[in-house]
């Protein structure tokens, strides 16, 4: 297959050209409308870095080389260049990624839920309102939506939500605890458009896992939730933490092995973060002893199974080197977040609100959140971690508030 990407958002590249083509598991590259030898350079390099990273299987006639990535070649995936071509030539910063939550409801009281907090008061977001709203995200650029909650397989309507995301602009992914997953469920999502599912998965021992979820049950119903997935032909991922404890007794290895025999494409390893249920239990966060030991772990897990399941790390993202210096910290860089009660906010770990969809356009939100003297500029690390920025706005939020915090506050 073969695909020529056009960039119609950014004027100062709409003569450039990038033919796209997949010959087995390699994409071939030919640039065109250009006589800047540094933008055929990075070009060139963007397709070289995932060639050498190896593909997780095919979705249609493209390559899937991540989960967080659209399928090369598509349209959708040429929106998702273009974002970042303009954000390395001419410093603009255009969104890829959005969570979007469309409950607060959730079976578990999970140990480390990032989203404990939301006020119970308000309403959650309409069918109508999240059309809207996942519409906005599109025009803004958007080429990657997400939709969390609480537990989103609980709302009844996320096939509408879902079928709402064109897959020419974007895929359409879900992040689950996997307990509704059942055989109609996950042929359900797929029908209407969903590209992957992400299930949650905190241990490879099942009471450990079911003891961190406060259920019972929990991690069987992710083993019979994955399957029904790949039954189903999604792409399935598994998304974890890593505390300091974790790390140092190298509990991801084993949690790698469980997820090569069930088949699963991607693992996510998310850094501890000290939000929502979390807060004010500092020793969950990684020092840099413990990142040393996750990274080499992710290399070993992906050397061993050559790359599926691959192994992803927020760690590694934030590290600087190699072609994460591209990535940094994802909050109002290529990401945002938007809860159930239309709260606009940088990242799912961030508590701190920029307005509401309600009242304003995401268009708008966005503005209003790079215009703030935090967020103006790009970081590298994530700010949820760094000691300054929790001092100046995460301590001072009152105990028992409603989160996210207006940041005005």
């Amino acid at each position: 297959m073969k695909l020529e990407y056009r960039f119609k958002n950014v004027p100062a590249l709409k003569n450039l050209g990038v033919l796209v083509e997949n010959q087995g598991a390699k994409i071939k590259t030919r640039v065109s409308g250009t006589r800047n030898p540094w933008w055929w350079f990075v070009i060139k390099r963007y397709f070289a870095f995932y060639n050498a990273l190896g593909t997780l299987g095919r979705h249609k006639d493209s390559n899937v080389y991540s989960l967080y990535v659209p399928p090369f070649p598509s349209s959708a995936h040429a929106r998702m260049l273009e974002a970042f071509l303009a954000a390395l030539f001419f410093k603009k910063r255009m969104p890829v990624a959005v969570t979007i939550g469309v409950t607060n409801a959730c079976q578990y009281r999970c140990f480390h839920c990032s989203s404990a907090g939301r006020p119970k008061n308000r309403p959650i977001l309409s069918f109508e309102e999240l059309r809207r709203t996942i519409q906005e995200c599109l025009d803004l650029g958007i080429s990657n939506i997400t939709f969390t909650g609480g537990e989103p397989l609980l709302r009844e309507d996320l096939e509408h939500c879902i079928a709402s995301v064109p897959p020419d602009m974007a895929l359409a992914q879900v992040f689950t605890n996997g307990l509704g997953l059942s055989h109609e469920r996950a042929h359900s999502l797929k029908a209407a458009g969903a590209f992957a599912v992400q299930i949650s998965l905190d241990s490879s021992v099942p009471a450990e896992h079911d003891a961190l979820r406060g259920y019972n049950g929990a991690f069987e119903a992710v083993k019979t939730g994955v399957q029904n997935a790949l039954d189903a032909g999604l792409l399935v991922g598994i998304s974890t933490y890593a505390n300091k404890e974790r790390v140092f007794n190298h509990g991801l290895l084993p949690l790698a092995d469980l997820c090569a025999d069930w088949g699963v494409h991607e693992i996510s390893v998310f850094d501890a973060i000290e939000t929502g249920r979390l807060r004010g239990k500092k020793e969950v966060t990684l020092d840099q002893a413990a990142r040393k030991i996750l990274l080499s772990d992710s290399r070993s897990v992906n050397k061993k199974y050559g790359g599926r399941p691959r192994m992803i790390t927020q760690t590694w993202t934030n590290t600087g080197k190699g072609f994460s210096r591209f990535i940094g910290c994802l909050a109002a860089n290529w990401q945002f977040h938007i809860t159930a009660q239309g709260d606009f906010t940088p990242c799912d770990f961030t508590p701190l609100s920029f307005g509401n969809i309600r009242e304003k356009s995401v268009k708008d939100l966005w503005e209003v959140l790079l215009a703030h003297p935090e967020y103006r500029n790009w970081r590298q690390t994530c700010r949820m971690q760094d000691p300054a920025f929790r001092k100046k706005y995460i301590d001072v939020i009152p105990a028992g508030a409603d989160l996210p915090f207006p940041i005005d506050a």
